[in-house]
């Protein structure tokens, strides 16, 4: 899910969107059905969004919206300007000194909001436990419906598994060998890719956030040089790892290690 406006549409981006909305609809209007609906269908796309409960902590999620005095489906520019606006209130009429902290919880409550992808987890998480307070989810956060006596029982709608034996394409091996993606991540691309079959699978990564463009070209440039036996997985993700955290691009790094030689072309220069 990227940022609105950052790309063109597509069509797992469109049905996300159409989701967040009924969502923050369905919250605002205290709809419970609607809210389990909507979570469950925008879990099926975004398993990588809502980790499990954290059991060992007492604390529940906090609302941001709440700290900034925001409806939950209030539209992204909305967000923006009720950030400031808490912002610059806090400023005038608290002690910055003496309560940094609030004001270090408005920034990260801001900060949250603004990027659709952290937004769309703060609210899944929320309203999981919104489900939870109200008795109609259990208390692991499994999104099943509790079957009342009363109450026929839905169908189960489980997050579409990868088998063990399934190949993945290239892309998502490197991404797991680089450790930039981890199983739930990997998850929410399969069912991604299975719900929209049409769409390449770096434009799915790229959406989701995990690299950037200039990264992807070294995860596409790796994948040439591993089909004509010019490095291995291991050195990839070594030189991954200096692009990620160095600033030194994947082809540069393997030359400078000495497992690329030097003569040939810069790769993975933009």
């Amino acid at each position: 899910m990227s940022d609105i406006g950052s790309g063109g549409a597509n069509r797992i981006e469109l049905e996300s969107q159409i989701l967040c909305s009924a969502l923050r609809l369905s919250w605002a209007d205290d709809d419970i059905e609607g809210v389990l609906k909507s979570a469950r269908e925008l879990y099926q796309l975004f398993p990588d969004l809502l980790p499990p409960p954290k059991s060992d902590v007492a604390e529940k999620p906090t609302n941001l919206y709440q700290m900034l005095r925001l409806r939950c489906d209030v539209p992204q520019s909305s967000v923006v300007a009720g950030y400031f606006n808490a912002a610059k209130k806090f400023l005038r009429t608290q002690n910055i000194k003496e309560q940094r902290q609030d004001y270090y919880k408005i920034l990260t409550a801001g900060f949250t909001l603004r990027k659709p992808r952290l937004r769309l987890s703060h609210d899944l998480i929320v309203v999981r436990q919104l489900l939870i307070d109200k008795k109609v989810i259990p208390d692991d956060g499994t999104l099943e419906p509790i079957v009342s006596a009363s109450r026929e029982p839905e169908p189960m709608q489980m997050v579409r598994t990868v088998p063990m034996d399934q190949k993945l394409p290239m892309q998502i091996e490197l991404l797991k060998h680089a450790q930039i993606i981890g199983p739930a991540e990997v998850q929410a691309l399969t069912n991604q890719m299975g719900i929209a079959p049409e769409i390449p699978v770096s434009e799915l990564i790229l959406s989701a956030g995990y690299v950037t463009d200039a990264e992807m070209k070294s995860i596409q440039l790796a994948e040439v040089l591993l089909s004509q036996g010019k490095i291995t997985v291991g050195q990839f993700a070594v030189a991954m790892y200096d692009e990620r955290t160095q600033g030194v691009r994947m082809a540069e790094s393997l030359q400078v290690r000495g497992w690329l030689p030097t003569e040939l072309p810069p790769y993975g220069r933009s």
